[in-house]
């Protein structure tokens, strides 16, 4: 599983898990009322409801900025599922030290910090541990969908999406000629009806590596993805870089580093 599969570190997802996590802890706390949660938060000098309420916005902090960052590091890599679960677990441990703290000062009575942590730990980990696992299951029943509704016809598709994990372009594998970087953006260089078309996506080719290698596309240049298919020749130019020229009119000669000199020539 990973980002570009079912979105589960996309804006969609950040924004469900920011809300239900703490939520869910708030409802279960109240109602179902853990072993020993009232004696430990009803003090002299705070109610157990306000208490309740401030561990309420401490979880709803800490999953929030822990959810943005999982949802960045979704914008440059695929989060696969052992990275995902070790980053739910560390969301439960960061809560529980957060909440563990507050508990600490609150007390009037010496208590050790140590002591409140492991106590918090079971309480967050007990009243959070459901809401993740209801969401991972809707992850996968829907990742496994995707799977069965997958066509071999669609599968030599090849999707694009921008950095915001939006799809903005579909297109056969054999239609994509080469792809240029620049800057934020990258430029897909692909036939229509044997007449060169270019479609801007602003995304990062480090972003879309794994999807074009996965289909058959191979780096040539620290900026260039090439389809070893239209590949008519590989020289050296009058300036002494070598360069791929395409078996299709009207295209620019593709210029290819000497890191990738070999893995070229072995493909035409």
């Amino acid at each position: 599983m990973n980002a570009s599969n079912n979105n589960i570190t996309g804006r969609t997802s950040t924004i469900l898990h920011s809300l239900a996590i703490p939520l869910f802890f708030l409802f279960f706390t109240i109602f179902y009322k853990p072993r020993g949660i009232e004696k430990l938060l009803d003090m002299e000098h705070a109610s157990f409801a306000f208490n309740i309420t401030i561990l309420f916005c401490i979880v709803l902090l800490s999953t929030s900025i822990t959810r943005v960052w999982l949802y960045l590091l979704g914008l440059y890599r695929s989060v696969s599922k052992q990275t995902y679960a070790a980053w739910c677990v560390c969301e439960m441990i960061i809560a529980a030290l957060f909440s563990s703290l507050y508990i600490t000062l609150m007390l009037k009575e010496s208590v050790s910090y140590f002591e409140i942590a492991g106590t918090a730990m079971i309480l967050i980990m007990t009243s959070t541990i459901y809401p993740y696992i209801f969401l991972w299951l809707q992850y996968e029943i829907y990742a496994g969908k995707q799977r069965l509704d997958e066509t071999p016809d669609e599968k030599s598709l090849i999707r694009f999406y921008d950095e915001y994990k939006k799809l903005k372009l579909v297109i056969a594998r054999e239609a994509v000629m080469f792809i240029k970087s620049e800057e934020n953006y990258v430029h897909i260089h692909y036939l229509d009806h044997d007449k060169n078309k270019k479609f801007t996506l602003r995304s990062s080719m480090k972003a879309l590596e794994e999807t074009l290698t996965k289909h058959g596309l191979v780096r040539c240049h620290r900026s260039y993805f090439i389809n070893p298919e239209y590949i008519k020749i590989v020289h050296r130019n009058s300036a002494g870089i070598i360069v791929a020229e395409l078996n299709k009119p009207n295209c620019d000669t593709i210029p290819i580093s000497r890191k990738y000199q070999d893995v070229i020539t072995k493909l035409i």
